[in-house]
This record gives C-alpha cells, structure tokens and sequence, in this order.
C-alpha cells in the first residue's frame, strides 16, 4: 500500500491560504493528515481530503485581519 503525501504548496493552493497559515494549522494540530518528517511537513493525502470533506474545521484569520465592530 502506497501512501501519497501533499507537500505545504499543494495543501496551499487546494485551501487557498497562504503558507504561513498552513503551517501554523499544521502546528497546531488543526490540518488533518498533517506530519513532521524531518524538519519538513508532509499531508497524507487521503486524510487530508477527508478532512476538507467534513468542513475543514474553523481556520483562524490571518495575523492583522480586523474582525466586525464593536457595539
């Protein structure tokens, strides 16, 4: 059985994130089928896309986004 991996660009692009977020979902637990191997990240891609199909849970947002008003 052969496993196929996404590498942090393919990942990227398939989310449309940008890489600094991939890596920090990777981090922290919150990118399904994410491992370190080595010094680099690999996505296992069958969990990854399992992951994409059941909503991908909640992606933080990017450092400095503002969010809605205060009232």
């Amino acid at each position: 059985m052969t496993i196929e991996f996404l590498t942090i660009p393919e990942a990227c692009e398939i989310l449309r994130l940008g890489e600094r977020t991939v890596y920090e979902l990777c981090r922290q637990g919150r990118l399904g089928g994410a491992v370190k191997i080595g010094n680099q990240w690999r996505i296992e891609k069958s969990v990854f896309e399992q992951w994409v199909r059941q909503g991908a849970g909640e992606v933080p947002p990017k450092p400095g986004a503002k969010r809605g008003k205060k009232t």
